[in-house]
């Protein structure tokens, strides 16, 4: 009998993926079904974790109250997770948390299948602890991450829905008081689904974004013109009448990439 916990906010996805579950196997057993990061810490460091440890975990990423990744870099995690979310820009930070595989809504049963073969063929080898495997499936992630194209469109989650940001329509993102912003051709902001600038950083190619300062990132292929600031700081002029400026720190390297060559 296998044990599984299964993480996730939507009733209906945590429905949805308990009866696909039931036809997946007869010998799986849901022990928990978990909707905040407060309920996955206090599940994790109860006697319930340690009377019915799961042998694989099921498990979202943004949850009513969080990102799911604050509770997991904090405790100590007892089996492989299989991450179940809308979002493809947490693949790298998936498998650096014993991910195993990484389902994107809607997935099919056919790909929950192709997860739980991965899941029973790694508990299945003799290796007396299957965590130590986790390793080398990081290193093949990290590959697979750097042979991929970025991703080209985030899932934007509201309160009665979901949409879809183009990255291609993204001309700047700013950072303010914990929340992360995308802006538009029109201006308009949009809300992404990261806890920090740095994160969303990550998830955008180089190549086309720049982080000009602390709290700003800007696509480079919508810098309309450029302006000396002062000494040390350049003015980026976007449509829309949007001006950025660049840090003192960032500028020399904002230029460099810009193709502005070595400023002085």
């Amino acid at each position: 009998m296998y044990n599984v916990v299964i993480i996730e906010d939507e009733p209906l996805a945590r429905q949805k993926l308990v009866r696909m579950l039931r036809n997946l196997a007869s010998d799986i057993k849901v022990v928990a079904e978990l909707e905040s990061v407060m309920a996955v810490r206090t599940w994790l460091q109860s006697r319930a974790h340690n009377t019915q440890r799961p042998d694989v975990i099921f498990s979202d990423i943004e949850l009513l109250d969080g990102n799911v990744f604050e509770a997991y870099q904090d405790l100590t995690l007892p089996c492989p997770i299989i991450f179940t979310t809308a979002y493809d820009a947490y693949f790298l930070p998936a498998f650096e948390t014993h991910g195993i595989a990484y389902l994107l809504k809607p997935y099919s049963e056919e790909k929950l299948a192709q997860a739980w073969q991965k899941f029973t063929q790694l508990t299945q080898t003799n290796t007396v602890n299957p965590l130590a495997q986790l390793e080398q499936l990081l290193t093949v992630a990290r590959v697979r991450q750097a042979e991929e194209e970025w991703p080209q469109r985030f899932a934007i989650k509201q309160q009665q829905h979901t949409y879809f940001l183009n990255v291609d329509r993204i001309h700047y993102v700013k950072a303010d008081a914990g929340l992360v912003m995308a802006f538009d051709e029109n201006n308009q902001r949009h809300y992404l689904p990261f806890t920090s600038l740095q994160a969303a950083e990550k998830a955008l190619d180089p190549k086309r974004f720049f982080r000009i300062n602390r709290s700003e990132l800007v696509c480079g292929a919508r810098v309309e013109k450029l302006e000396r600031y002062n000494k040390n700081t350049l003015a980026l002029y976007l449509p829309n009448g949007v001006q950025l400026k660049t840090s003192e720190s960032r500028t020399a390297e904002f230029g460099q990439w810009i193709g502005l060559g070595r400023l002085s």
